[in-house]
């Protein structure tokens, strides 16, 4: 290596260095602000004024937005410096028998997983009132879902946290295949394809108590669920054959900070919960309202409704205000763009015409299936198997059947002619 390129690698070093470093003070703010909610938990109500309830109310708002953008901004920079992708996972596995991705996301996995029942089990966030544990188990949606969404990977160029960083860092498909994500998750919640989803799908359901999986397989401790399944994360990520020329940051530290994510996001909307027996957070009724406690839910990261949110957000600005979802998504495409300025990668793409017909192909089917489904590869596949849902392992095993069955086609249609 001659000595100009020498400096210019060092020039490099020294950019995703500080990329690094401004994802680590992401993850120590957060921290800081987890505490702040906690602080606020422990105030005593009967000797605060009204004024000082609804001081407390809006800073708790504002907390919770805040963290939403930056975790959604520490998710966008290391999937921009990584290129970590579920699509691009299965897609190496199809076609080259590479499992380097897939290694990634198991090492997210293995993360969240055990952060976030370390979490449930120490009472800092209620998971068993989530989506993914305490929905019914409408098994039709999350296959269907699932798999639509997983064909619908392989055609927009990304899964859903990808599309939204490319469009970050200036690819024009990715904005596509985001703004088709966007429209379509919005109309099958809300629109014209929300009565297929509310009036067939979502019927066909099993009568479960929950979809914890501790609870479903009575008999079995708890805790020997969780090594067993981390284990099998384990021994997946030492034994997968072939390890490709990874681009950007290694495998198992993009693995590590996105799970690191998952476990943030839980955590600072779980205090956030905690806190609305003591001090009514997010309505004006008074302290322990019990609609409020009935329908608020904790959540973590997702991009299914997050991005239906910021689609209506748009649409109805003066109506509506910003949640920790539409935070999420703002975050992921500034720190995305954000990383790639830094680092020199940020680049303004138009791809052929073809190219973005398939991205609006792919981002619609990412939408319908991404809602159908009860969540997206980070929503259901991350989130919610962080909680052991069942229904989201269901949904995720589509969603890689489908992104699998989607990446042999393509060959098999490209293969054809050529």
């Amino acid at each position: 290596m001659n000595k100009e390129a020498l400096m210019s690698q060092k020039k490099f070093n020294l950019r995703e260095g500080l990329v690094f470093a401004l994802i680590m003070s992401g993850f120590f703010f957060v921290l800081y602000l987890i505490l702040k909610i906690k602080s606020y938990a422990a105030l005593n109500v009967d000797t605060l004024s009204d004024e000082d309830i609804a001081v407390i109310k809006h800073s708790i708002r504002y907390v919770v937005v805040i963290s939403g953008l930056v975790i959604g901004g520490i998710m966008g920079a290391v999937v921009q410096r990584s290129k970590f992708c579920i699509a691009t996972a299965c897609h190496s596995v199809v076609i080259s028998k590479d499992y380097t991705q897939t290694r990634a996301y198991a090492m997210a996995l293995f993360v969240a997983i055990l952060g976030t029942q370390i979490l449930y089990k120490t009472g800092q966030v209620d998971i068993s009132r989530s989506i993914y544990v305490s929905f019914p188990f409408t098994w039709l949606s999350y296959i269907i879902g699932g798999f639509t969404f997983g064909v619908g990977i392989v055609y927009a160029g990304g899964c859903a946290s990808r599309i939204l960083v490319r469009a970050g860092e200036g690819n024009l498909g990715g904005l596509v295949s985001v703004m088709a994500f966007i429209f379509a998750s919005g109309a099958t919640l809300w629109g014209i394809t929300a009565k297929l989803r509310v009036d067939y799908l979502n019927k066909l359901t099993i009568d479960l108590h929950d979809q914890y999986l501790p609870n479903i397989a009575h008999g079995i401790p708890f805790w020997a669920i969780l090594i067993v399944i981390e284990i099998i994360l384990l021994l997946f990520m030492l034994k997968s054959p072939k390890d490709s020329a990874w681009r950007g940051w290694r495998w198992p530290m993009a693995g590590v900070v996105i799970g690191l994510t998952i476990i943030s996001a839980w955590w600072i909307n779980g205090e956030a919960f905690r806190t609305i027996p003591l001090i009514d957070t997010f309505s004006f009724t008074g302290p322990n309202d019990p609609t409020l406690l009935q329908t608020w839910r904790p959540k973590s990261l997702t991009f299914a409704l997050a991005d239906a949110q910021t689609y209506r957000y748009i649409m109805l600005w003066t109506g509506e205000s910003i949640n920790f979802a539409i935070a999420t998504v703002l975050g992921v495409l500034g720190g995305s763009f954000i990383s790639a300025v830094i680092t020199g990668t940020f680049r303004l793409i138009a791809p052929p015409l073809p190219q973005f017909k398939s991205n609006l192909f792919g981002g619609t089917l990412m939408g319908f299936g991404a809602v159908v489904g009860l969540g997206c590869n980070i929503g259901q596949g991350l989130s919610g198997i962080s909680t052991l849902s069942i229904g989201s392992i269901l949904t995720m095993t589509f969603i890689f059947i489908g992104a699998v069955a989607g990446a042999k086609f393509m060959e098999w249609y490209i293969a054809r002619n050529i």
